[in-house]
């Protein structure tokens, strides 16, 4: 039956788009079918667990009845996966051999039409991917010799995680993570999250399923920190199937041995103690040893252990708020007057503002060496362009583009008007494509005796619009193509012609 007239007589129009995992017309397919809503629903589509996924499932449910769908994908989060997979429906060739044997026919299974699903979970089988129209409502059909591959054990262990998924669907919360921190390996030390590694294991699952990265950073952290906010329910799933993996439980750490001091840590420790310039404390910090060692060098080599290094003056603190206003540095500080750079640091932090300050000019300072890198640029290449020059200083450039603009497009070089180059691409296209344009219609001649579109040329090729809407861009295919056409046209004309007079004979 034509599927104009099915649709007429369902929906009461001529064309109707029906999806598998999200269909619409619900409403008229229980009038039709003499089924419950709810049931249609939780068997027959998945509004179940992308109804967990999205803030608006009530919405949701109102499209799937209705016959409005424009707005379905963004409700549903389809758009986000960023992967078209609705003209692709897949059928396990022995789920199919059983329907058959059983009722005479083969139909679609709900499971396997799961984004990222490949194999069977019941026969452990890959799925064959079957091009559909969904405004053409088919069954699936295979040859009766269909040879059946076996999927990998990634793809059925998926599979049977996803069938699960689907089944639970209905008693499932999405606002829980599935007890993430049950799951320690998933946290360094201080209970903080492992996103590197959890990103790192979740791309060696996609590409176990052969399946195209999906998930990134931010995707990750939105559905363990915001769980309530909308996702593509496989996103989720895939979360949830790599945490399957993962043993829960206490994590053990190793303990670390203790390697005592390294003869180098010694001997610096009995260098700086003889120097008579650092406090115990800092020779503790920059050698890397405890303050007992310290100590008990100190009285090994008869040193007073209890007198401080340097004593600090009125006179010296006045020196040293002097130096730090004009900018010096604080090691430059702490050496001149043989004091740690903590005690520098402390007397900085003493007067008001002038941390600020001290701020400001290494901002001045780093602002003027950002300007002499970049006009010696300009020097150095007087006609490169603006772009030329950022990809020659991209740190100095970005920061004078965030802190100084001004004196930044003051110095740059006049904007350039931009040149359009696709041109040659396109010559160099139009070279590639005509060769292989022209043994395409030779072979379309031959076998459907008639000349291709120029539809059928861009799906030929794999290239939407090269030639229905970019034609004028590729003089040479464009030539032949209009040669061809026109020589077939005349062709056609004279035959129509002497059949005419034959009859007319």
């Amino acid at each position: 039956m034509n599927s104009r007239v099915v649709a007429r007589d369902w929906f009461g129009r001529d064309s109707v788009s029906i999806n598998q995992e999200l269909p619409t017309e619900l409403s008229k397919i229980s009038e039709g079918a003499d089924y419950d809503l709810d049931y249609l629903l939780s068997h027959h589509t998945l509004y179940n667990i992308y109804a967990h996924f999205t803030n608006q499932s009530e919405k949701l449910k109102r499209l799937m009845l209705g016959s409005n769908a424009q707005s379905l994908a963004n409700v549903s989060m389809i758009s986000q996966l960023g992967a078209s997979s609705h003209d692709i429906s897949n059928v396990c060739p022995l789920c199919y051999a059983e329907d058959i044997e059983r009722i005479g026919v083969g139909y679609w299974r709900l499971n396997h039409q799961f984004y990222g699903v490949k194999a069977c979970a019941k026969h452990g089988c890959e799925l064959v991917a079957q091009r559909v129209d969904s405004r053409h409502y088919t069954l699936p059909s295979l040859p009766s010799n269909h040879r059946v591959e076996k999927a990998s054990t990634m793809q059925v262990m998926f599979a049977v995680f996803v069938e699960d998924f689907i089944a639970q669907s209905k008693e499932f919360d999405a606002t829980k993570t599935d007890g993430l921190k049950s799951y320690p390996l998933a946290f360094k030390r201080g209970r903080q999250l492992d996103m590197k590694s959890l990103l790192h294991f979740l791309d060696a699952i996609e590409r176990g399923l052969g399946l195209p990265r999906t998930i990134n950073e931010g995707h990750l952290r939105r559905l363990i920190l915001i769980p309530s906010q909308p996702i593509h329910p496989f996103k989720a799933t895939l979360l949830r199937f790599g945490l399957s993996f993962l043993s829960k439980g206490l994590r053990n750490y190793p303990k670390r041995e203790y390697r005592g001091v390294s003869e180098r840590q010694a001997l610096r420790c009995v260098s700086m103690l003889h120097q008579f310039k650092f406090s115990m404390r800092e020779i503790s910090r920059r050698v890397g040893v405890s303050m007992s060692y310290v100590k008990q060098t100190a009285k090994r080599l008869k040193l007073p252990v209890d007198e401080r290094r340097k004593f600090i003056t009125a006179d010296m603190e006045r020196n040293i708020i002097d130096m730090a206003i004009n900018g010096q540095c604080r090691e430059s500080i702490a050496s001149k007057f043989e004091i740690s750079v903590g005690a520098v640091e402390q007397i900085i932090q003493s007067v008001p503002n002038l941390t600020s300050w001290r701020q400001y000019l290494r901002m001045l300072e780093k602002r003027n060496q950002a300007r002499s890198v970049l006009v010696a640029l300009i020097q150095r290449h007087p006609n490169y362009s603006r772009t030329q020059l950022r990809k020659l200083a991209q740190k100095e450039y970005k920061f004078l583009y965030t802190y100084d603009k001004t004196w930044l497009f003051k110095n740059l070089p006049k904007p350039q008007k931009r040149v359009y180059h696709g041109y040659k691409q396109w010559i160099e296209r139009d070279k590639s494509l005509l060769v292989k344009l022209k043994d395409l219609v030779r072979n379309w001649l031959l076998q459907q005796r008639t000349v291709p579109s120029l539809s059928d040329l861009d799906r030929a090729f794999k290239h939407e619009g090269w030639f229905t809407k970019s034609l004028h861009k590729m003089p040479l295919c464009w030539r032949y193509y209009r040669r061809v056409s026109k020589r077939f046209s005349n062709l056609q004309e004279k035959n129509h012609v002497r059949e005419r007079c034959k009859k007319h004979n």
